[in-house]
């Protein structure tokens, strides 16, 4: 046999867990931990799929904030439905990994895919809001959902490109004995480093500048929410004080009731938005 060469060796024969540890952690964590897992899985599935179905049989609902709803709960299943029964499995045994290294690579394919979906999901959907609060005038001469759609499938386009060099380096990894690898000790890693400084590339691109972007237009909606909120209260008192003397308390109650129907409209838009 030559020094690639995978076995199966009794465990009296090599002891693994002097390598890599007890093959399953105390009852009292992992019996939690699984109570855990099972209904964030429940409740994941149930809540995302009832998401999906409701958005997809109302037509009154095919608008661009649901599709990027839409969008986020796919995501959501895809990593529930792919990655968590796994993480449940390797609760109670953590090697060897039983599933082979297509799935293993399958695995991290979903798992970084999902999560960049999701993550430029938010983003596109809050520059979205940014431009419909803040510009709204732009946004009604442009089609709201088809560019909704357009970003959608660009935000996992890029998602699924970037996931690729990620789970390329992911594989099936064992315990060398005597020249051999024991099939024992399986487990689903990174097997190989193909860029240097990937996860600190993946972190600037899809954690550090989508939370920066995001952070800084929701600051940008809200000073400009506030500055709405000041002009129609200003304008209100300058109607009001600028009618005569026998039309005031008339013309006060209209402007008032005028400018806070628009002021309750505005927030109601936001809330429905965000």
């Amino acid at each position: 046999m030559n020094e690639t060469t995978i076995v199966e060796i009794n465990a009296t024969e090599f002891d693994l867990s002097q390598y890599m540890g007890p093959v399953r952690d105390p009852l009292t964590t992992v019996i939690p931990m699984t109570i855990v897992y099972a209904l964030i899985l429940l409740t994941g599935v149930v809540g995302n799929v009832c998401t999906c179905v409701v958005i997809a049989n109302n037509k009154y609902m095919h608008t661009a904030t649901n599709y990027y709803l839409f969008s986020l709960a796919i995501s959501d299943l895809l990593l529930l439905i792919l990655g968590l029964p796994q993480e449940l499995y390797l609760l109670w045994q953590k090697y060897p990994y039983v599933f082979g290294e297509s799935v293993c690579i399958l695995r991290g394919f979903t798992s970084e895919m999902s999560t960049n979906a999701s993550i430029l999901t938010i983003t596109a959907f809050t520059v979205e809001r940014y431009v419909a609060i803040c510009h709204p005038l732009k946004a009604h001469t442009m089609s709201q959902l088809p560019r909704a759609i357009k970003s959608i499938l660009i935000v996992w386009a890029l998602g699924a490109i970037c996931a690729i060099p990620v789970a390329w380096q992911f594989g099936i990894i064992y315990v060398p004995y005597s020249g051999r690898q024991l099939y024992d000790s399986a487990q689903c890693t990174v097997k190989q480093v193909i860029f240097k400084y990937g996860f600190e590339i993946a972190t600037l691109v899809f954690f550090i500048i989508p939370i920066t972007v995001i952070s800084v237009l929701y600051v940008l909606i809200g000073v400009h929410l506030h500055r709405s909120s000041r002009q129609i209260r200003s304008g209100s008192k300058e109607l009001s004080v600028s009618e005569t003397n026998a039309g005031v308390d008339y013309q006060r109650h209209n402007s008032t009731s005028s400018a806070q129907h628009k002021q309750n409209a505005s927030r109601r838009s936001v809330i429905k938005m965000l």
